[in-house]
């Protein structure tokens, strides 16, 4: 009969202690899956073995946010700059910038390049200065959870227009009908005129001088040349002065 309530008793204290590991494994496996307000992420708990309390990890399911003005025309013959401001709450994957001129059907693919690691990303295409063909693009940021953003799309891109540059103004030629004597000026910066002035009074007091000295008769010479009685013919060459 002892032998009996020994048993009994052994029996009865395996069973209690199988029921107490069972109900803290339990308890372990039962705590809830939570996700907060905000939506910034799924936080689920995972039973370590190791441990006498569940794991908490965090999931990230939001995008990346993208900023990005659109400059709506630019002159061809120039490197097009594209600048965008990438920013996400986790750890970005990539930028990629597609493009494609107007007429193509296939978008190149281009890296975007951050500014001294900043959130600044930047892209440039080269265009041709005679070709005045528009570009259709659109921005496409990643980050390291799959998340995604796109700012323009492939059936709806963002556009810039390529412009003819604009040719300076040609400078002002003149004409043979423009009069040089009022115009231009000597080295020396008196005007021609003043000289042409000189020289015609200074040709009006010799023809002066000559008509009076050749009344009193014929054959009086000035400058080499022969008075006759209706006066004197002189020749008068007046240079300009260097």
């Amino acid at each position: 009969m002892v032998r009996f309530v020994k048993l009994a008793v052994v029996i009865w204290f395996s069973i209690a202690q199988l029921l107490v590991g069972s109900r803290w494994a339990v308890a372990q496996y039962e705590t809830p899956i939570s996700l907060d307000a905000g939506g910034l992420g799924v936080e689920y708990a995972q039973y370590d073995s190791s441990t006498a309390y569940p794991r908490i990890s965090t999931v990230d399911v939001d995008p990346p946010l993208i900023e990005h003005d659109v400059t709506a025309q630019a002159e061809a013959g120039i490197r097009q700059t594209f600048v965008a401001t990438v920013v996400d709450d986790g750890e970005l994957d990539n930028v990629t910038f597609y493009y494609r001129f107007a007429g193509e059907t296939n978008f190149s693919r281009f890296l975007m390049t951050p500014l001294s690691s900043s959130s600044t990303y930047i892209a440039q295409v080269p265009t041709d200065p005679k070709l005045y063909s528009a570009i259709e693009y659109y921005i496409q940021a990643r980050d390291v959870s799959g998340n995604r953003t796109v700012r323009g799309y492939t059936f709806s891109p963002l556009v810039r227009e390529i412009l003819k540059p604009q040719t300076p103004a040609s400078p002002a030629v003149k004409t043979a009908e423009q009069s040089p004597a009022v115009v231009e000026e000597s080295s020396s910066g008196i005007p021609k005129f003043v000289y042409i002035l000189g020289g015609v009074l200074l040709l009006g007091l010799i023809a002066g001088g000559a008509s009076g000295g050749g009344s009193g008769g014929g054959g009086d010479i000035v400058d080499g040349e022969t008075c006759g009685a209706d006066g004197c013919r002189l020749t008068i060459t007046v240079n300009r002065p260097l």
